[in-house]
């Protein structure tokens, strides 16, 4: 049996990730799953992707993903499964969710559309492709079915795929943009150290009236305090110790910000 790693953004309120977890069962009770996450912001097929991309490497190396961010779903995008040049095979919509995941597993190599009437349950949901779709393809190709029984071939240049757009690098500048933030409110950029050294970023940093200093770790940080870290996957975040970096300068999943380099610090409020 090949273990599933289940990606979402279904969210725990209601019922919707525990009923896959019971299509799974009934089809391949023996079946390990792991629930990567799935508290991705609705619809952000790019968080999704970078979440997902980023986090496979730790895996099993002939781990089933499941992935569902589908704001298509019930339209004509179709539903794939996608194995991988490291033999993991990836589960979930056409649009571009899964595209990281294969790049991070040396490259797609086959890939299919799940049609098979021997696995796709019915009556198929418009709403619920991952009941109905994703959740018994991936239960199916984890106790062994092989891929092609999924149903037919589909030409991998015809695949969608989603990328992380690089920062704009200037010298004593960056122009970044918020890839994710995370449940403690840390900021990841999509900027590397890399960056920062082509841009001439060698000390603090300002972003708006904030000066923010580097830190390697939270524990070099005061607490309340804002900081610039390089966070485990190697991107520039910006964090706060026992706070929210993304409250505190208001930013959101998105968001487009400049860096440049830091000054003085601001003077406290009200003085």
């Amino acid at each position: 049996m090949r273990p599933i790693v289940f990606l979402t953004d279904y969210g725990l309120a209601d019922e919707f990730v525990g009923v896959c977890h019971a299509v799974i069962a009934r089809v391949a009770p023996e079946v390990r799953v792991i629930d990567l996450t799935h508290a991705v912001p609705r619809h952000s097929v790019l968080h999704g992707a970078v979440t997902l991309g980023r986090s496979v490497r730790f895996a099993p190396e002939d781990s089933v993903f499941l992935a569902v961010v589908d704001p298509g779903v019930g339209s004509e995008r179709r539903p794939i499964a996608v194995e991988a040049s490291s033999g993991a095979v990836l589960v979930g919509p056409d649009n571009g969710l899964l595209s990281m995941a294969w790049d991070a597993l040396g490259g797609a190599t086959r890939a299919v559309a799940i049609t098979s009437e021997e696995v796709v349950l019915h009556p198929v949901s418009r709403t619920f492709h991952g009941r109905d779709l994703f959740a018994p393809a991936a239960a199916h190709l984890a106790a062994g079915l092989p891929l092609e029984r999924l149903g037919p071939e589909v030409e991998l240049d015809s695949l969608h795929r989603v990328d992380l757009a690089r920062p704009m690098v200037t010298p004593g500048a960056i122009g970044a943009r918020v890839v994710a933030i995370d449940g403690f409110g840390n900021v990841q950029l999509n900027a590397t150290p890399e960056d920062l050294t082509a841009a001439g970023l060698a000390g603090p940093l300002s972003v708006g009236r904030w000066t923010i200093p580097r830190a390697a770790t939270f524990a070099d940080v005061p607490r309340g305090a804002l900081a610039a870290i390089v966070d485990s996957q190697g991107f520039v975040a910006l964090v706060v110790n026992h706070g929210s970096a993304a409250k505190v300068l208001g930013l959101e999943p998105g968001a487009t910000l400049t860096l440049t380099r830091g000054g003085d610090p601001p003077a406290p409020e009200g003085r």
